[in-house]
Protein backbone atom coordinates (compact mmCIF):
# COMPACT_ATOMS: atom_id res chain seq x y z
CA UNK A 1 0.00 0.00 0.00
CA UNK A 2 1.14 3.53 -1.29
CA UNK A 3 0.58 6.28 1.58
CA UNK A 4 -0.08 9.74 -0.19
CA UNK A 5 2.20 12.69 0.66
CA UNK A 6 -0.81 14.04 2.43
CA UNK A 7 -1.11 11.07 4.51
CA UNK A 8 2.32 11.52 5.22
CA UNK A 9 2.21 15.03 5.90
CA UNK A 10 -0.61 14.58 8.61
CA UNK A 11 1.44 12.14 10.02
CA UNK A 12 4.56 13.89 10.17
CA UNK A 13 2.70 16.92 12.27
CA UNK A 14 1.71 14.93 14.35
CA UNK A 15 4.72 13.04 15.57
CA UNK A 16 6.39 16.52 14.76
CA UNK A 17 3.57 17.78 18.06
CA UNK A 18 4.56 15.15 20.54
CA UNK A 19 8.76 15.43 19.66
CA UNK A 20 9.03 18.78 19.90
CA UNK A 21 11.75 20.91 18.02
CA UNK A 22 14.14 17.92 17.88
CA UNK A 23 15.06 14.66 17.84
CA UNK A 24 17.09 13.02 19.69
CA UNK A 25 19.66 10.23 17.69
CA UNK A 26 22.00 8.21 19.80
CA UNK A 27 24.63 7.80 16.52
CA UNK A 28 28.18 8.97 16.59
CA UNK A 29 27.58 9.54 13.06
CA UNK A 30 23.92 11.56 12.63
CA UNK A 31 23.62 15.04 14.46
CA UNK A 32 20.58 15.33 16.22
CA UNK A 33 17.93 16.32 14.32
CA UNK A 34 16.00 20.01 14.36
CA UNK A 35 12.30 19.34 13.17
CA UNK A 36 11.69 23.08 14.13
CA UNK A 37 13.37 24.09 10.94
CA UNK A 38 12.25 21.14 8.85
CA UNK A 39 9.33 21.07 6.34
CA UNK A 40 7.06 18.63 6.69
CA UNK A 41 8.10 16.68 3.02
CA UNK A 42 11.40 17.00 4.51
CA UNK A 43 10.53 14.52 7.83
CA UNK A 44 11.54 11.03 7.06
CA UNK A 45 9.30 9.15 10.24
CA UNK A 46 7.51 7.23 7.51
CA UNK A 47 11.20 5.72 5.71
CA UNK A 48 13.76 5.74 8.45
CA UNK A 49 13.94 3.66 11.90
CA UNK A 50 16.67 6.70 12.70
CA UNK A 51 13.91 8.71 12.98
CA UNK A 52 10.88 6.40 14.28
CA UNK A 53 12.50 4.60 17.12
CA UNK A 54 12.96 7.88 19.43
CA UNK A 55 9.35 8.27 18.67
CA UNK A 56 8.56 4.62 19.74
CA UNK A 57 10.45 5.55 22.99
CA UNK A 58 8.47 9.03 23.51
CA UNK A 59 5.11 6.84 23.65
CA UNK A 60 7.08 4.16 26.02
CA UNK A 61 9.18 6.09 28.54
CA UNK A 62 7.29 9.79 28.72
CA UNK A 63 3.78 9.21 27.72
CA UNK A 64 3.88 5.71 29.09
CA UNK A 65 1.82 3.47 27.03
CA UNK A 66 3.45 0.30 25.52
CA UNK A 67 4.06 -0.67 22.06
CA UNK A 68 4.72 -4.17 20.75
CA UNK A 69 6.19 -5.07 17.54
CA UNK A 70 6.39 -8.79 16.33
CA UNK A 71 6.62 -9.05 12.56
CA UNK A 72 5.00 -6.58 10.25
CA UNK A 73 2.70 -5.55 12.48
CA UNK A 74 2.66 -2.63 15.31
CA UNK A 75 0.06 -2.18 18.62
CA UNK A 76 0.72 0.60 21.11
CA UNK A 77 -2.01 -0.37 24.19
CA UNK A 78 -3.78 2.09 25.83
CA UNK A 79 -5.94 0.23 28.23
CA UNK A 80 -8.07 -3.10 27.91
CA UNK A 81 -10.85 -1.07 25.42
CA UNK A 82 -8.09 1.14 23.29
CA UNK A 83 -5.89 -0.41 21.39
CA UNK A 84 -3.79 0.89 18.29
CA UNK A 85 -3.05 -2.16 15.81
CA UNK A 86 -1.63 -1.97 12.12
CA UNK A 87 -0.28 -4.62 10.41
CA UNK A 88 1.57 -3.32 7.44
CA UNK A 89 3.87 -4.48 3.68
CA UNK A 90 6.78 -3.67 5.88
CA UNK A 91 7.48 -3.49 9.73
CA UNK A 92 8.34 0.40 9.25
CA UNK A 93 4.61 0.86 7.82
CA UNK A 94 2.96 -0.98 10.36
CA UNK A 95 4.87 0.96 13.55
CA UNK A 96 4.20 4.24 11.38
CA UNK A 97 0.81 3.68 11.14
CA UNK A 98 0.10 2.87 14.75
CA UNK A 99 2.06 5.54 15.72
CA UNK A 100 -0.31 8.06 13.59
CA UNK A 101 -3.10 6.60 14.75
CA UNK A 102 -2.80 6.68 18.32
CA UNK A 103 -1.58 10.41 18.45
CA UNK A 104 -4.81 11.02 16.26
CA UNK A 105 -6.49 9.76 18.92
CA UNK A 106 -3.84 11.35 21.46
CA UNK A 107 -3.63 14.87 20.37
Amino acid sequence: MTMQQEEINKGSRLIENIMGSTIKIEQDDVKDIPLAFLSVEDMKFHQSWKWMMPVIEKIEEDLGYPVTIKGKSCKITVDDDTVFEYEGDTKLEAIWHAVVSFLEWHQ
